[in-house]
């Protein structure tokens, strides 16, 4: 008995000294959404809860690691044991980030260095909030026009922002592009006086991103209204209070631009899986009166109606995508 006995309480101690070791070996993931407008923090703890989010306007900072240290010590996080999801507004090429719409960059080495001792993952920010479509609940999807059920095969999501984001999303992985960035093709009239307009302004040729984006906004407006000193805010201008017309064929051009970048989008990617809009631009520009205007535009072509109009698109209610999405790569990366 008094041999059983002893053999009891080591297995117990040995159980919870294990337990202790393993709960010690538990990673706090630091995740961080960087726009080039807004930065949004958050800690994933043992890759399943999110908390301590926070949020703050990155042009206040003049390094990343101002944003962190600021973030970490506001929130006094451990640092010995962290590790990192970062989705950054810039193409991932070599240690150097430099974002695209804002005077801003980092190396990747120096920061997993200073910040990430247990690792680092760097993504870019809609190929981050891309892989949040793996866990989406349906409940979190408005349907525009009629879909089907969700059918299997690629998926594209769509951001514009500050600027114009587009990724892939195939067998569960996301691919980031930086297809905002292609020039935008003659489409209608109204559109191409538009981009004439653009091209003698600036001596170059109008991207997607120039008009698609919260900077379009305000553009497309400006040449419509031929006052470039307007004091309309996009929200203004988008929700159209005072009944300005200006206001609505502006509205109008825009639901016109994103059908069409969507229609190319699905086109070269085959996204057969379906198209996703995200972003408080989608939100505030696609309301219920403009969804059939979007599909007609969106599904509009002589060899290819058929193939367009079996695709679903879907706006996303979810306003926490970004961090859905480091959580999903948390689960991949560190687990």
């Amino acid at each position: 008995i008094s041999y059983l006995y002893h053999y009891f309480i080591s297995y117990i101690l040995n159980l919870i000294e294990y337990v202790f070791l393993k709960f010690e070996e538990k990673i706090n993931t630091l995740i961080a959404d960087l726009g080039a407008t807004n930065a949004r923090l958050a800690i994933v703890k043992d890759c399943k809860d999110i908390i301590d989010k926070s949020s703050y306007k990155i042009k206040n900072f003049k390094t990343l690691d101002d944003l962190l240290n600021k973030y970490i010590n506001e929130f006094e996080i451990p640092r010995k044991k962290l590790s990192g999801v970062l989705g950054v507004a810039a193409p991932i090429i070599g240690d150097e980030i430099n974002f695209v719409n804002i005077d801003f960059s980092f190396s990747a080495k120096d920061i997993k260095k200073k910040f990430f001792p247990k690792g680092l993952r760097i993504l870019n920010d809609v190929q981050m909030q891309g892989y949040a479509i793996n866990s989406l609940p349906k409940e979190e999807l408005i349907s525009i026009g009629i879909n089907n059920d969700l059918p299997q095969g690629p998926k594209i999501l769509i951001v514009p922002g500050t600027g114009l984001g587009l990724s892939i999303l195939n067998n569960k992985k996301c691919i980031a592009t930086e297809a905002g960035h292609l020039h935008i093709p003659n489409l209608s009239q109204n559109i191409n006086r538009i981009l004439d307009h653009f091209e003698k302004e600036k001596e170059r040729k109008a991207t997607f991103e120039d008009l698609l984006s919260g900077k379009g906004i305000s553009y497309i407006y400006s040449v419509l209204s031929q006052n470039i000193h307007h004091t309309y805010s996009n929200e203004d201008i988008l929700n159209n209070l005072k009944n300005d017309k200006f206001c609505s064929e502006t509205k109008n051009y825009l639901v016109e631009i994103y059908a069409h970048f969507a229609k190319y989008g699905a086109l070269i990617t085959g996204s057969t899986g379906g198209v996703y809009l995200s972003g408080s631009l989608s939100e505030g520009l696609l309301k219920n009166d403009d969804f059939s205007r979007f599909k007609y535009i969106f599904e509009e072509s002589a060899k290819m109606n058929k193939y367009l109009s079996n695709i679903p698109i879907f706006l996303i209610r979810e306003i926490d995508l970004g961090f859905m999405g480091a959580l999903e790569v948390c689960r991949n990366e560190f687990l």
